[in-house]
């Protein structure tokens, strides 16, 4: 019963060498698609800071910065709105939305 054992290499083996080259080129490929995506987030990141950079000097120099100094917002309340916030003004001035895309013409 003195059974002899023969190491077998499995088909699959790598070595250290090919394992390390195998897996660096993954990790490349698959960091590829992140750097463009950050990159993509970077620049819309820009383009937000500069509208707000914008919006806010546009605002610093206006004359009239809020909507209760508005002298026609202020008429308007007074002549015909009733009070802001009120019941009468938010029929008037808010809509609301009628889907039209299903609409069959």
């Amino acid at each position: 019963m003195n059974k002899q054992h023969e190491f077998a290499e499995d088909g699959f083996f790598l070595s250290r060498r090919k394992f390390m080259a195998i897996g660096g080129a993954f990790v490349a490929v698959m960091a590829l698609p992140f750097g463009w995506l950050a990159s993509k987030i970077s620049s819309r990141n820009d383009y937000i800071k500069a509208r707000s950079a914008g919006l806010y000097e546009d605002d610093a120099i206006a004359k009239l910065r809020v909507s209760h100094a508005n002298p026609g917002i202020t008429k308007y309340y007074q002549e015909f709105g009733g009070e802001p916030l009120g019941h009468y003004s938010h029929k008037l001035l808010h809509t609301t939305f009628v889907d039209r895309t299903k609409i069959n013409s």
